[in-house]
């Protein structure tokens, strides 16, 4: 299983959604790894299953786990939402990026910052 500790603000679904979606980006959950059960997701967490439920299918909708009915939810093959998140990440970016402009950050500002991250990551 993996560790999380809910915490207020977003919704638990969506704290959910983005652990397993960490976990799977990370590689600690790998390609055919079959997630755990909505039940045992639910009790360990003391959540209701349909929250879960909810989380597997927005998941799945994103392309990063599938389904195979009566045997349960897997990590899906890298090629199949490597896409998807690509997309997700170039809004999440364009949304900051936006915010940051309005807040009074020029553009040398935030190629700095660019660069800044870059340089850190190398």
């Amino acid at each position: 299983m993996f560790t999380m500790r809910l915490q207020g603000g977003a919704p638990i679904y969506e704290q959910l959604r983005a652990r397993i979606t960490e976990l799977i980006i990370s590689g600690e959950m790998k390609e055919g790894e079959k997630l755990p059960a909505v039940r045992e997701i639910a009790k360990e967490l003391t959540i209701n299953p349909n929250t879960v439920q909810k989380t597997y299918a927005e998941l799945e909708r994103q392309g990063l786990i599938y389904s195979v009915p009566a045997k349960g939810s897997y990590v899906s093959p890298r090629s199949k939402y490597i896409g998807a998140l690509n997309q997700q990440t170039s809004e999440e970016f364009s949304e900051a990026v936006r915010a940051a402009l309005s807040h009074g950050l020029s553009k040398d500002d935030l190629h700095a910052i660019i660069d800044k991250i870059d340089t850190e990551s190398t």
